[in-house]
């Protein structure tokens, strides 16, 4: 449905404010990364929501255009390296976090909601063979890849059978809701899905942890904890409660779906002015690290350089660049990465950072960045000059 993006997509409000306007950055590979757009976003003082601008088409981008990490079944993002070197990925990481939220009993119907290739929802039936898998999304390229664990009957692309109404035991969303032009009308429709009692289990980014959220063009929607709990709240779930460590850099929403779910009238009681400042601290955050691109490339215009990070970050540090020819490489320990392009330079492992290159453009969240660079040993074998962001 339209929404009106001169009102707040979360409590209605009109008072919002211009929080910032830059150039977007088309997220991961899975789409072409050359696709740079300028994208804006505004803030909500009423209840902290930020929003940006849909993309054009929505539904056909997400149908066709997307296709996030198809090019091999097990691709998936690191969530952490332990000190061994193993990589945690981010589907186990959250198929583990549902298995620590929730009982899920034998013959429990499971149902992942914008579901995508599905790879936490299969990592969790594998560990708990005794559910009932159902996956959603809005497009059918991930068909192939459900039908290794989840019945053709627990599948359905672009609408959700009637029958699924009202039977699920546990709705699971990750990185989705963020997506939609329609928050409120995205946590109703989960809402119908699940039975008197179950229960939903949903993962957003959280742009105070992570910055890289506010400038991913297809990224429509930016929560803050009083803007989720509006959102939960206003659409009638009860015992909401949101987690903000379970998860690094992302909030987990946990709802229950009452006997009668009614929309309820809600009032912000919460002090929301120090999340508001903490919005408009990111928006001034961004501005800052192109003005220290830019600066840093200046003082160093002769030098060979490689990004560490082939993530968002990675890319804002290319798209600003004037000079990308002087860039002989993307870095990522990330091995589904490994070997790729991305836009026009190529993507190797940290092992095998170019002797010659004398500057490094740290591309990884500034949060955890200095610690992940610190234990790259092949960075520290000769010297060279460092920006983090």
């Amino acid at each position: 449905m339209p929404v009106d993006q001169n009102t707040c997509c979360v409590c209605g409000s009109s008072e919002l404010e211009v929080l910032f306007k830059a150039r977007g950055i088309g997220f991961t590979l899975a789409q072409s990364p050359n696709d740079l757009t300028s994208t804006s976003a505004t803030l909500c003082k009423a209840c902290s929501h930020v929003q940006t601008p849909p993309l054009e088409d929505i539904a056909a981008y997400y149908d066709t255009g997307y296709q996030f990490q198809l090019s091999n079944p097990e691709e998936d993002d690191i969530y952490a390296v332990l000190q061994d070197g193993t990589c945690v990925y981010r589907s186990q990481h959250q198929a583990a976090s549902v298995a620590k939220l929730h009982d899920l009993s034998p013959g429990s119907k499971v149902l992942d909601y914008g579901c995508g290739k599905a790879r936490s929802l299969a990592m969790l039936t594998e560990a708990e063979s005794a559910i009932a898998p159902y996956a959603f999304d809005v497009s059918d390229i991930y068909v192939p890849l459900w039908d290794q664990f989840v019945p053709k009957a627990n599948q359905s692309s672009y609408s959700v059978p009637e029958a699924w109404h009202g039977k699920m035991d546990l709705a699971l969303s990750f990185f989705a809701l963020e997506h939609t032009a329609d928050p409120r009308g995205f946590v109703r429709e989960m809402a119908q899905l699940v039975r008197p009692g179950g229960k939903v289990h949903v993962v957003i980014p959280n742009m105070y942890r992570n910055i890289s959220d506010l400038v991913v063009i297809d990224h429509a929607q930016h929560f803050s904890v009083p803007s989720l709990r509006y959102l939960f709240e206003a659409a009638g779930y009860t015992d909401v409660a949101i987690h903000d460590s379970i998860h690094r850099a992302a909030f987990i929403v946990v709802a229950t779906r009452p006997a009668e779910m009614q929309e309820v009238d809600v009032r912000v009681s919460e002090d929301i002015a120090p999340v508001i400042q903490a919005a408009r601290d990111v928006a001034d955050t961004w501005a800052d690290i192109a003005q220290r691109i830019t600066a840093f490339e200046d003082d160093h215009a002769e030098a060979t350089a490689v990004i560490y990070g082939s993530g968002v970050y990675g890319m804002f540090v290319a798209s600003t660049l004037k000079d990308l020819s002087r860039v002989e490489a993307f870095l990522d320990a990330n091995p589904y990465r490994q070997g790729r392009e991305l836009m026009g330079v190529p993507i190797l492992a940290p092992d095998q950072v170019p002797a010659d290159a004398t500057v490094v453009y740290v591309g990884l969240n500034p949060k955890d960045s200095r610690g992940i660079i610190e234990g790259v040993a092949q960075l520290h074998s000769t010297p060279r000059d460092f920006l983090f962001l």
